[in-house]
């Protein structure tokens, strides 16, 4: 087990209700923590907005297990303007299964060359530019969900650079776009924890 000791930081904590999360982007800056429960009124694609709005074009990398057509339109519409410099976008194997038009649209929207999957229920987004590195982790999926969801906000390079090693691993080792088959998003998903094809054995079979 391979543990790093990171930086403690003192969080900013609340209850949002606001249907803009610009309250949270508005609080965004170095070293900063917010943390907060929501009562879904907005989605996790409004906040990644928000905070585009408040620190400028960046790239934007989204690991998510689940995106609704209308959130991936929406990220689109950022990258048209310019608020979105570069895009990846991460999701489970079984996304095309699940959504195959909703795949087949984000292959148009997106390319290829910019979607990767995995075996995956992880769903955190890191947006950075030349000022800022934050990472958010949240139980929100890409497409809204009207209940309570919980996020992390974090600006900093520690925090960044965890969750970006584990990005950077699949850009160098998974298939680009959409790849079905679990055997392949398991055997690149094994190479970042075991350093070796060692699929693990799932709860049922323990």
């Amino acid at each position: 087990m391979d543990v790093k000791k990171f930086t403690q930081k003192k969080a900013a904590l609340g209850i949002f209700n606001d249907v803009v999360p610009n309250g949270i982007a508005n609080q965004i800056e170095p070293n900063c923590r917010i943390m907060g429960l929501t009562r879904g009124q907005f989605s996790l694609i409004d906040l990644v907005y928000s905070v585009l709005k408040k620190i400028g074009p960046s790239d934007v990398y989204i690991v998510t297990w689940s995106a609704g057509i209308k959130d991936v339109n929406n990220v689109k519409w950022m990258m048209d303007s310019s608020l979105i410099k570069k895009v990846r976008l991460i999701t489970d194997h079984s996304y095309k299964t699940r959504q195959k038009k909703y795949a087949q649209s984000v292959e148009q929207l997106f390319g290829v060359e910019n979607i990767l999957t995995s075996e995956i229920h992880a769903k955190f987004v890191l947006i950075c530019n030349d000022d800022y590195k934050i990472s958010i982790r949240t139980s929100m999926n890409l497409n809204a969900n009207k209940t309570c969801e919980s996020f992390e906000l974090d600006e900093g390079d520690e925090i960044f650079d965890f969750y970006y090693s584990f990005i950077s691993h699949l850009e160098a080792n998974q298939v680009k776009g959409f790849v079905q088959d679990s055997q392949v998003a398991n055997k690149t998903l094994d190479l970042f924890f075991f350093k070796t094809e060692k699929s693990i054995k799932g709860w049922s079979e323990l």
